[in-house]
């Protein structure tokens, strides 16, 4: 061809380029069309800063999905959706021929609904919606919205729905299953996914075996996010089972896999769980997984077990009510196992909070393994607990170190409030800065490897009339006009604490915010909107803890000075 001049028309360009996307389309990787523009996404790698656009996550071809499109439609446009999305099984024609590639969006019309249940209501997902396709780090596979595009006269979610009637009781049957386990989305072996804005409701649980019943089954997915998602309306029938020996619950939001390492990277931000409108001893949030959970609200749930727990922050747990059958779980957090060398548990919020026997009547069961796990930082109060309200050591062996500090707790009960799971416990504690307010003579029993330091006891009336009171903006903060005992009476732990969060951030940088955290005060966690089911964070503008001064005792660094003397808590004795 030397010499020879070789030009190609347009015509010709255009039939080449066509030739080569139907190559791509048949094998599977068809090319979307234009995504969302607008910056209105949350940035997984930097969940409290400015919105973003799906192109700067890495996400640049979009299909679109709404209730009244067509499987036939290309999908690559809001005027031509597929009807169904990948891995739905009623999914077909293109949207059946369509394999999710890295950097692909699918974007689900909000306000539509889509039917687990009930096949003969539209559109009907077919059953499980079963879910393995993956991303990359820098080009992850996105499923959710656009705030733009929706259905109604303003927008809302789109709704997962599997059509079982609510009710905050039992119920004489389960009229809809969904698939063989009763699963909603099947999320298995996925890795770089984005899961966003998504409501998932009328679950009906008519049995409790393990693995079933479960809103999002998560197993082996790593470096994926779920967030602003919206959990609510399980049922249950009633069960016949023996005290503690059988646990009458069994569905939960997010079931992971078990074993450490399976979950790595996991990311649950700005999510609700709430169970106003179900039988709270019906379900849980967690079973499993929790690797990073933050931002987000539990209300009126069962429990949460966490394996492979690493970041736990900014989140509410709220309005834990008596299940009245007596054989709920009730645990709010148990920790079966912790992830990475350092952990940290911060900036939580806990009230409202009952459990009963029978029944593992533990709000919280901490277990780090080989760990070092800091929380501070948290407020605890109403929380009766049935007498074990935060129990160390759920593992009898390979324990590893708790650093508990700058903490407010109060129990209504006048128990204790730290007691430890096993008298075998051998490894370190340090309470630090910590305030207790109870009725009980100590707050705490504790062996003797437990290292004390500026702790504070108050009885109910000492602190109602010192100022801490659970009417309070921030339940329990210091009065701004009257006297505060806590104030600039604690050890300080910036080059303690904090310096060691910091230095652990830099070989795992997910524990950068935990070490600035470590620096300030508490956010009070979120605020909740029950009406449209989203959060707020923070609840409250921190105040920064000296770097060189005292610090103050408990989770709010109070300004004014001290007008009392506080009662230090020591070692000696317990």
């Amino acid at each position: 061809m030397t010499g020879t001049n070789r030009r190609i028309s347009c015509g010709t360009a255009f039939i080449l380029t066509a030739f080569v996307l139907l190559l791509i389309s048949s094998n599977g990787f068809a090319v979307g069309g234009n995504c969302p523009t607008g910056a209105n996404y949350v940035n997984p790698s930097n969940p409290t800063g400015s919105l973003v656009t799906l192109s700067t996550l890495g996400v640049t071809s979009c299909y679109f999905v709404s209730a009244t499109g067509a499987d036939t439609n290309n999908g690559i446009s809001e005027s031509t959706p597929w009807l169904h999305a990948p891995g739905m099984p009623a999914c077909a024609g293109n949207c059946a021929s369509t394999k999710p590639a890295p950097g692909t969006g699918f974007i689900l019309r909000g306000g539509d609904t889509w039917h687990f249940g009930n096949s003969g209501l539209s559109p009907y997902s077919g059953g499980t919606w079963n879910w393995s396709s993956s991303g990359s780090s820098g080009s992850p596979i996105y499923v959710g919205v656009d705030p733009g595009w929706y259905n109604g006269g303003s927008w809302s979610r789109p709704v997962m729905n599997g059509d079982n009637p609510l009710s905050t009781t039992a119920v004489a049957s389960c009229p809809y299953q969904t698939g063989s386990s009763n699963i909603f989305l099947s999320d298995v072996l996925t890795h770089y996914g984005i899961w966003d804005n998504f409501e998932w409701t009328g679950k009906c649980q008519n049995t409790y075996a393990y693995g079933i019943n479960d809103y999002v089954f998560d197993s082996g997915t790593t470096y994926s996010t779920f967030m602003h998602m919206y959990f609510h309306g399980c049922t249950h029938i009633a069960f016949s089972c023996s005290g503690g020996s059988g646990v009458c619950y069994g569905a939960y939001a997010f079931l992971g896999s078990q074993g450490s390492g399976v979950q790595t990277g996991l990311q649950y931000y700005y999510d609700v769980f709430d169970g106003s409108d179900s039988d709270p001893a019906s379900w849980g949030g967690f079973y499993d997984g929790m690797f990073t959970v933050a931002y987000s609200v539990f209300n009126n749930l069962s429990e949460n077990i966490a394996n492979y727990a690493h970041l736990i922050h900014d989140n509410v747990f709220s309005n834990w009510v008596p299940p009245g059958d007596g054989y709920s779980h009730g645990n709010v957090y148990e920790e079966v196992g912790e992830a990475n060398p350092y952990n940290a548990m911060y900036n939580n919020v806990f009230y409202n909070l009952y459990t009963t026997s029978p029944g593992d009547g533990v709000c919280f069961w901490l277990g780090p393994i080989n760990t070092a796990t800091y929380a501070f930082n948290n407020v605890f109060y109403a929380a009766s607990c049935g007498g074990n309200y935060i129990n160390v050591g759920r593992n009898n062996t390979n324990q590893g170190t708790y650093y508990f500090f700058n903490n407010t707790m109060e129990s209504p009960t006048n128990s204790s409030i730290i007691t430890f799971s096993t008298a075998s416990y051998s490894h370190p504690l340090y309470l630090t800065n910590n305030h207790y307010i109870t009725d009980a003579s100590s707050p705490y029993l504790a062996p003797s490897q437990t290292t004390y330091a500026t702790e504070l006891l108050m009885t109910h009336a000492t602190a109602t009339a010192d100022g801490y009171t659970p009417s309070a903006t921030y339940a329990y903060s210091p009065s701004t006009s009257g006297s505060t005992p806590t104030a600039t009476a604690g050890t300080n732990e910036t080059t303690n604490y904090c310096s060691a969060l910091a230095a652990a951030a830099s070989s795992d940088p997910t524990l950068s915010n935990a070490a600035t955290a470590c620096d300030s005060d508490t956010t009070y966690s979120c605020s909740y909107n029950s009406t449209n089911h989203t959060v707020t964070c923070p609840m409250r503008t921190v105040d920064a803890r000296p770097s060189s001064t005292a610090w103050s005792i408990g989770a709010y660094q109070a300004t004014s000075s001290v007008t009392e003397p506080p009662t230090n808590v020591t070692s000696a004795g317990h």
